[in-house]
Formats: C-alpha cells, structure tokens, sequence
C-alpha cells in the first residue's frame, strides 16, 4: 500500500489521506445488502478505483472482462447489469480491497 501523509499534493491540487474512513466507508460496503449495493455502484465504484490506486492492485484484477472495476461499470448500466454475477463481484470486493 502506498504510504500517503494526511495531506498530499499531485500536481496543484492538494488531498487528504483518511485511512479510518476508508476503513469506515469499506465495512459499509461489505454489510449491505445485494440491492444496497447495486444501488450504491457509483460511490463504491469511485471507492475501488481510489483504494485500488492506494493498494497499487495490478489492471487486470481490475480491467479485465472480470475485473473488478470492469464488473462495477457493468452494475451501472441497465442492460449490463443482469449479466453480473453479484456474489462473485462482491467476494471479489471483499477480497481486493480489504483495508
């Protein structure tokens, strides 16, 4: 995992590092239910790409056809959506992007 300071900076545009909240905002994602997940895709989509990028997990557990971002793009649009595979996405979830 990347070692960030509570602030950081790329490029002119300065972050903050709060390793509790993801912590926080992770233990949500894993207790809700199937239908809170899907509905929640977009924040937890942006969550994954975050924690991905911390955790530097490789693009093809994340960008190939079952990869995860690739699966949580696929929860976003209606006519995709039918065709994940929930319970598999989200051991994926749990698995990868442990805090």
């Amino acid at each position: 995992m990347r070692q960030l300071p509570k602030e950081y900076s790329i490029g002119e545009t300065k972050y903050v590092f709060d390793k509790k909240r993801l912590k926080h905002l992770y233990n949500k994602y894993i207790n809700y239910s199937d239908q809170e997940f899907q509905d929640d895709a977009i924040d937890i989509l942006h969550f994954a790409c975050y924690v991905s990028w911390l955790k530097e997990i490789d693009a093809n557990e994340l960008l190939a056809d079952d990869g995860l971002i690739h699966e949580l793009v696929h929860l976003l649009k209606q006519n995709t959506r039918n065709y994940v595979n929930i319970e598999t996405l989200r051991e994926k979830f749990d698995k990868i992007l442990v805090i």
